[in-house]
């Protein structure tokens, strides 16, 4: 069996596993919570403001910057400063996995073709770059604002959605079993509180298209929360940290596995020793070698 489809055989086991034997004896968090905790998983970008023309203009001119042709399938994705975009847009992810929220972020300008073109050749769902921001004002019941005046701004992507989209979860649950597109927006539109479920159409993505992108797509979009400060006495929060914090560092190992270049095991996996209790440290991390080593 190839080591792909190893991948998606195990998926739904990895994350049931982890979660069963250990997590067991640990209170249910409510879907209140999850869906209030996973809507904060990653930074959204800072308020939206009116894009504007960068090019700088001399003599009432235009200087039109001297553009180089690139072949797509050239470009390795290893050979990106990942570090550096996500220092550029002051992140901890890839920004370019964050395209459902809007903002300047997301305008096809602020990328290189190489950072597009490695985007894609990680991804099943190729980079949607935003051409413009469509912005409005609004009422004063809106917090955002440009210059004082409160706005709202909208992207205007550079390609209308997939057609996957608009298919009903049935029709695209057929068609997931074998399409590697079809099962990555299956797994986006999956409830946040049906996870194994989600994760096994993510793992069937890789093992159909033989790309990591869709495991970080995951682990960044919902599986960030691993932050107890925030309510570092409360049993039922630190038992919601625990579960995203195992599923995280099985995606990135797994990421990593496939030479994904942006995945980062090590970052993750040093987090445990602050959600678990010292006792417990060595069979977690035995128990998540041991899952990872199956595929």
């Amino acid at each position: 069996m190839s080591k792909n489809l190893k991948i998606a055989a195990v998926g739904v086991a990895v994350f049931a596993g982890l979660l069963v034997a250990y997590l067991a004896g640990y209170e249910t968090a409510k879907t209140a919570d999850l869906n209030t905790a996973t809507a904060q998983v990653a930074p959204k970008p800072e308020t939206p403001i009116l894009a504007q023309n960068t090019q700088s203009e001399s003599n009432g001119e235009q200087l039109v910057a001297e553009i180089t042709a690139i072949d797509p399938e050239d470009v390795d994705p290893a050979s990106i400063d990942w570090a550096a975009m996500k220092a550029r847009f002051k992140v901890s992810y890839d920004p370019m996995m964050s395209m459902g929220w809007g903002g300047t972020n997301h305008l096809a300008e602020n990328f290189t073709e190489q950072e597009i073109a490695a985007y894609n050749k990680l991804h099943v769902v190729p980079f949607n770059p935003a051409l413009d921001l469509v912005c409005q004002q609004k009422s004063d019941d809106n917090p955002g604002s440009v210059d004082g005046v409160l706005m709202s701004c909208e992207p205007v992507f550079s390609r209308p959605p997939h057609s996957y989209e608009n298919l009903d979860l049935n029709e695209l649950a057929d068609l997931a079993r074998t399409d590697a597109v079809a099962a990555v927006i299956l797994g986006r539109r999956t409830p946040n509180t049906e996870p194994n479920e989600k994760t096994a159409w993510f793992t069937r993505a890789v093992a159909l298209s033989g790309k990591s992108g869709p495991l970080l797509w995951l682990a960044t979009n919902e599986h960030a929360e691993t932050d107890i400060s925030g309510a570092p006495n409360s049993q039922r929060y630190l038992q919601f940290v625990r579960n995203h914090l195992l599923r995280r560092i099985v995606l990135e190992r797994l990421a990593a596995d496939l030479n994904d270049p942006r995945a980062e095991p090590e970052v993750w996996s040093q987090r445990i020793s602050e959600v678990f209790d010292e006792k417990d440290l060595y069979k977690v991390g035995e128990m998540v070698d041991q899952r990872v080593d199956q595929h």
